[in-house]
């Protein structure tokens, strides 16, 4: 009877990396969506990299072990939702066989449900005609097949194969966006990839791989040196304090509005909190002392901090010298013998001016990366771990990141609290709310309360022909999205954008916050400013440079 041991698995696992891997273009193609984001094939060969790589340390380990590494490896560079379903369905294989040297055709079988189960759990709502289907019905095949009276490894192999073909065949019958579009889901195709891999070893027809680990750019972790730019100018004070109100406002909107119209002549970067009889205030400013004077016009001031941001970026420069290496040795010393921080934010984000914005608002892990990179498990572990706080609250700042961080918390424990916030604007506003002296659970309730205030819009061009939601959509049309979704399409960047905004604003909307990229002058993006101001002139407009890739403009209308 034909067994599956650790060295035959190793040969499965490498000849399925390098099936998905020649394949992820293809795979890539089937996203429906048509934007410039983290897609499918991407995001599971690069989370099948770090398994292969964690694999490739235990080449001549028994069954239990191998399994095991790769389960590890792809826990931790997990990238996007595809990604971290992948690692669950290996995860689960790997309890499958825990313990086992080898294993016969029914525990092979029995493997595959495991993985089935464990990818499941790790879904809060599964969603039908995925890859979750795609493994559901494989592993549902494999144990038919293993009740065989003459069942091997290689006849179990067969049937997950053929029925994950057929499932994924069957995945727009389940997925109406899918059916539209005229494609099978992606992930589950790439789930296939895998197994004809998986398959071609146990065949004895995979061809020799290189075993020297592969390359893989992670997403990179931002350190304040790097999170600046080199040009001279004069960066101000980083103005932080609150304003306690004589008594709680009675309108917490009409509040932040009177003491934001007094305080944007004094400085910029300007946002503004109340709630109840607090108001929270972050402002750059030339002359602080201005700015203090004119907030005490409307109540008593604590917690006031102040920073030199020309001194600290000066400071940074220095740092980036050759006493670097030194110089982070003995701050790393130095923070591991003081005593921790009560709290600390990590975010995602990409774009000079969007990374400056969240550290201003305190978020002192920046990780960048976003639609075009989605960070790994392991990314967001390493960024918590630079912190040394008590506890860590992480802002995902996009759907797909979410599970990644979800993911980053099961190894990281109590001392982290997610935030599923799913656009930079919620991320935002999360980071606004957030109270360091709040106790923990006052500041998720607030955090997650922040979220629910703000309207995410987006301006991106198509990367792809796609039909979605009853939508013709030609690769470089503008498209306009609200809260992810496409609400309007163009072939001008300014029409589309003020179309978006018609689409955001309404009656009780107040101050509309205008993020521009960096293909988008100064110049434009004042003249887009201008039109907009002029359309809806009972709102307050900001501008700020976001500086990110691929989007335009990112817009916050609260």
């Amino acid at each position: 009877m034909q067994v599956l041991n650790g060295s035959l698995f190793v040969q499965m696992v490498l000849q399925g990396h390098t099936s998905l891997e020649q394949s992820k273009d293809r795979v890539n193609a089937l996203n429906v969506f048509p934007v410039p984001d983290g897609d499918t094939g991407t995001n599971m060969s690069l989370s099948m990299t770090s398994g292969v790589n964690e694999l490739k340390r235990y080449i001549d380990a028994p069954l239990y072990r191998v399994a095991e590494a790769v389960s590890t490896g792809l826990l931790m560079g997990a990238r996007g939702n595809s990604g971290v379903i992948l690692s669950q369905l290996f995860r689960g294989f790997a309890k499958g066989v825990a313990k086992k040297t080898e294993v016969d055709p029914k525990d092979f079988a029995e493997a595959f449900q495991n993985g089935v189960t464990t990818a499941y759990s790790a879904v809060v709502k599964p969603v039908e005609g995925t890859i979750l289907t795609v493994s559901k019905d494989a592993a549902q095949a494999a144990q038919q097949a293993a009740k065989a009276k003459h069942a091997t490894i290689q006849s179990v192999m067969e049937a997950v194969l053929s029925e994950a073909e057929r499932s994924l065949e069957r995945t727009p019958d389940l997925l109406p966006v899918l059916r539209q579009a005229g494609v099978v889901d992606s992930g589950g195709q790439g789930l296939v990839c895998i197994y004809r891999g998986w398959l071609a070893a146990i065949k004895g027809e995979s061809v020799a791989i290189d075993t020297t680990p592969v390359g893989q750019a992670p997403a990179k972790v931002m350190t304040p040196a790097a999170a600046h730019g080199d040009g001279e100018t004069e960066y101000g004070y980083c103005t932080e304090f609150i304003i306690r109100l004589s008594e709680a406002a009675d309108d917490e909107k009409a509040t932040e509005l009177a003491v934001r119209d007094a305080l944007i002549p004094l400085g910029d970067s300007l946002l503004v909190v109340a709630a109840d009889d607090i108001v929270k205030i972050h402002i750059h400013a030339l002359q602080p002392g201005n700015v203090l004077n004119k907030a005490m016009e409307y109540g008593e001031l604590t917690r006031i901090k102040i920073d030199n941001m020309t001194e600290q970026h000066h400071d940074l420069k220095m740092d980036a010298g050759d006493t670097t290496v030194a110089n982070t040795g003995a701050a790393n010393l130095a923070k591991s013998e003081a005593p921790k921080k009560q709290y600390a934010i990590v975010t995602v984000t990409v774009g000079d001016g969007l990374t400056e914005v969240f550290k201003s608002l305190g978020a002192e892990g920046i990780i960048q990366g976003g639609q075009t990179m989605n960070p790994s498990t392991e990314d967001i572990v390493n960024s918590v771990k630079a912190l040394h706080a008590e506890h860590v609250f992480i802002l995902p700042n996009n759907s797909n990141i979410i599970m990644a961080a979800e993911q980053a918390k099961t190894v990281l424990g109590d001392q982290v609290t997610v935030i599923p916030t799913k656009s930079i604007p919620q991320g935002i506003a999360a980071a606004i709310s957030f109270d360091a002296g709040a106790d923990l659970t006052a500041n998720v309730e607030n955090m997650r309360g922040g979220i629910s205030r703000v309207k995410s819009g987006q301006i991106t061009q198509a990367v792809r022909d796609s039909n979605y939601q009853d939508l013709e959509i030609k690769e470089g049309d503008f498209m306009g999205m609200q809260e992810g979704k496409v609400v309007t399409l163009g072939k001008e960047l300014d029409l589309t954008a003020i179309e978006l905004l018609e689409k955001m604003i309404d009656e009780d909307s107040e101050v509309v916050t205008v993020f521009f990229g960096e293909d988008v002058t100064i110049e434009q993006a004042g003249k887009l400013l201008e039109e907009a101001q002029n359309q809806f002139d009972h709102c307050e407009f900001e501008l700020h440079s976001g500086g990110q890739p691929l989007y335009s403009y990112i817009f916050s209308v609260e």
